[in-house]
């Protein structure tokens, strides 16, 4: 939580923000991001009017995925630029991230990182494999006749239906 009452006491105009943000592993439970390393926040929080505030806010640090092949760990760096006006009141579909006079930059920052974890991620060094108990990845088309299905177009053909 980050304190806003300067601003809603109209002492401050522009608060900075710059919090280093720990995450559990209670809080990666049901993702598909191992661990969240050296997560900053750094930005500006500002009154716009009784209800509204504007917070430009940069997200920088590492996420550690696993891999899609062999399931190792791989560094994923985080960039995220956020610009967006924030109101006491939530909107349809968001969580409500103020509260009397406390932000929850935690939330916030947790919505973006989630938004930001790709579909998938494949260490440098992965390799492909090409067989495997009972198949084989093979480069070239093989003769008709050794597919396993080439026997049905035999049978087809007898019975004039091809």
């Amino acid at each position: 939580m980050f304190d806003i009452s300067k601003l809603n006491n109209e002492t401050s105009k522009i608060l900075e923000i710059d919090e280093v943000l720990k995450f559990s592993e209670e809080d990666l439970k049901h993702t598909d991001i191992k661990r969240l390393e050296n997560i900053r926040a750094k930005g500006t929080i500002e009154r716009i009017d009784s209800e509204v505030y504007h917070l430009v806010l940069v997200i920088t640090g590492n996420m550690v995925l696993p891999c899609a092949r062999s399931l190792e760990d791989v560094n994923y760096p985080i960039h995220i630029i956020l610009d967006k006006n924030i109101g006491k009141i939530a909107e349809e579909g968001e969580n409500q991230v103020i509260l009397q006079n406390s932000l929850d930059i935690f939330s916030i920052v947790w919505e973006n990182i989630v938004l930001e974890v790709p579909l998938r991620v494949i260490c440098e060094n992965a390799s492909f494999l090409n067989e495997g108990n009972g198949w084989s990845l093979k480069d070239d088309f093989e003769e008709a006749s050794n597919l396993p299905f080439s026997e049905l177009g035999d049978m087809l053909d007898m019975e004039g239906k091809r």
